[in-house]
């Protein structure tokens, strides 16, 4: 509905995504992930702790780690295993290929059977902690958790306001970065 910031916006990433590829895979992609991804991890962290903290975030924490065996009633254990694996393809990016082309960058020291297993168990991870970051959050703001993705801009508004007045430089660093991974 605002053309002009969406227009400075596309511009500004368009420019910035120009000056990583000129960079190449060593000298941009991966340069900027050496210093991007850990940034993301550590305010991810600091999500976590305050959507954790917010009035109501216990109902979140519940809904998240509280059983639901409903859902297996009848068929229902077919569509369980079928959002899982499709979650698993796509969050592990089996589904896109993207593991070919990480793995064909990989130098021939690699420990492949090592990666193998630390790359599922840090995607793990890193999903549990989304789900903190987010489904507190959602509680504590009173959402309805079946939104889908969008839960994410819109849930995590709610975290960035209850950061004070830094709360809005973070957010715009986190949706940055969030952006690029």
């Amino acid at each position: 509905s605002s053309g002009m910031p969406a227009i400075l916006f596309g511009v500004f990433f368009l420019v910035l995504t120009v000056l990583i590829v000129i960079g190449g895979v060593s000298g941009g992609i991966e340069k900027f992930s050496k210093i991007a991804m850990p940034a993301l991890f550590i305010m991810l962290v600091i999500v976590v702790i305050r959507s954790c903290t917010l009035p109501g975030a216990g109902a979140g924490l519940e809904f998240m780690f509280k059983p639901n065996f409903e859902v297996f009633k009848g068929s229902g254990w077919i569509n369980v295993l079928a959002s899982a694996g499709g979650q698993m393809f796509f969050s592990l990016s089996l589904g896109m290929g993207i593991t070919v082309t990480y793995g064909s960058y990989m130098k021939k020291s690699e420990n492949l059977e090592q990666n193998a297993l630390l790359i599922p168990i840090a995607d793990t991870i890193i999903a549990i902690m989304a789900g903190l970051a987010i489904m507190p959050a959602v509680f504590a703001s009173g959402l309805d958790p079946g939104q889908g993705p969008g839960l994410l801009f819109v849930t995590l508004q709610t975290v960035f306001q209850a950061m004070g007045s830094a709360g809005p430089i973070f957010g715009t660093i986190f949706y940055l970065l969030v952006l690029f991974a």
